[in-house]
């Protein structure tokens, strides 16, 4: 009886073992605050957790290129995961794995690439559908465009960005395929791909905005990340991404500020209003604040609002070079405050996030990362110390986001 007993604890303890080096680094246990058991599915990338925070919430790792997501508390123990499998050679992801407190009522959500959509060839485009989870993660709820006279109902949306006011009300991000002949200076017609963003109550559109109504866009597009990003003519690709939305956040007034990658700006986008809705453009060609070339960003992936200050995290495809920037707008004089922080010899070519959690710490997804498989960083730029890092076994699963959640 005492040896059975022996063994019976050993092989426990081998299996916990076996679990807590899956992915987290740290064996599983009892999320108290859920109470519920840790989800580790299997098929998830591996993942090498060095350091810890204190952090009582909780990071939200997605993959662009992999189906895959990853909730993790702040010491590196995964509390919930979802993985599914791709066939040989097809990239689809699990795209902007969120948290969304409603009234006190907690939603999840994702991105689900829908591998069967037309992307226009655009590697960083993923149509699908946006999947609302209770706070059980059980799926409630699929998202697509609804009718409107730019899209017809179920048209798919794109996973950048999706803002929740509630369940039924909702701010949706997509990219559609156009001939359009509004281009300054161009005789021809050409065909481009612009960026819709559609905001949905109860199943009604009450208010859109479409990138090709402004023609003042196409001459501040640039070819930092994208080579095609510009071409009117039509003489590489007949889909030349020329804003390449990727990220929106409600201001304190009620607007919409929005992150474009081939733009190289921050534009603010009025939402009362269906017509001139540009209230301003920061940084890029187009820039309204008065920065010099070392202040603007190249090719920003992810832009938030924190307190009276914008945050970005700025890929800097142009130098080859990743910042945070933090710009802090004077709307009097149209002047900026800007402070930059960068993690020596860090490189994102495309996607990625920085958020400020307290401080000067900010948590880190690197995305695209070209230079080592360090996908995620907790850093204090204030003492330049690494608070924690995940490092990925495969480097080129890539991950979209790492956002943090209390």
């Amino acid at each position: 009886m005492k040896r059975n007993l022996i063994l019976f604890i050993l092989s426990l303890a081998s299996i916990v073992s076996l679990l807590g080096c899956h992915a987290g680094g740290n064996a599983p246990f009892i999320n108290k605050e859920q109470q519920m058991e840790p989800v580790i599915a299997e098929g998830l990338p591996q993942i090498k957790v060095s350091g810890g925070t204190k952090f009582k919430g909780h990071f939200f790792i997605s993959f662009p290129f992999t189906k895959n997501l990853i909730m993790m508390d702040g010491r590196g123990n995964i509390i919930w995961s979802k993985h599914e499998p791709l066939p040989e050679g097809i990239h689809a992801g699990l795209w902007d794995f969120k948290k969304h407190n409603i009234g006190g009522q907690i939603y999840y959500s994702y991105h689900d690439h829908i591998i069967s959509n037309d992307n226009y060839g655009l590697l960083g485009f993923g149509p699908g559908e946006r999947v609302i989870l209770d706070a059980n993660f059980n799926e409630i709820k699929r998202i697509t465009f609804e009718q409107s006279d730019v899209t017809e109902k179920g048209h798919p949306v794109d996973g950048h960005d999706f803002l929740m006011i509630d369940l039924d009300h909702y701010i949706l991000s997509g990219y559609i395929k156009k001939t359009v002949n509004n281009i300054p200076n161009l005789s021809q017609n050409s065909s481009v791909v612009f960026s819709y963003l559609q905001e949905v109550q109860n199943g009604a559109v009450i208010w859109d905005w479409k990138s090709i109504d402004y023609p003042e866009l196409y001459a501040l597009s640039v070819t930092d990340a994208d080579q095609n990003a510009n071409d009117f003519e039509n003489a590489n690709t007949d889909a030349p991404d020329y804003v390449h939305f990727n990220s929106m956040r409600i201001n304190a007034d009620g607007n919409l500020v929005c992150s474009f990658r081939h733009l190289n700006s921050i534009i603010c986008l009025d939402r009362y209003s269906k017509n001139n809705q540009i209230l301003w453009k920061l940084s890029g060609k187009g820039d309204e604040f008065h920065l010099n070339e070392d202040e603007k960003s190249s090719c920003q992936h992810y832009a938030v609002i924190d307190n009276d200050y914008i945050s970005i995290f700025d890929n800097g495809n142009k130098l080859r070079n990743t910042h945070i920037r933090t710009y802090k707008l004077n709307m009097g004089n149209k002047t900026a405050k800007v402070k930059t922080y960068t993690v020596p010899g860090k490189f994102s070519s495309a996607c990625g996030s920085a958020q400020r959690i307290y401080g000067e710490t900010y948590v880190i997804g690197w995305g695209i990362t070209n230079k080592d498989a360090v996908c995620m960083s907790v850093y204090d730029f204030a003492t330049n110390n690494e608070l924690m890092s995940l490092t990925l076994a495969m480097p080129q699963n890539y991950t979209y986001r790492c956002v943090y959640y209390e």
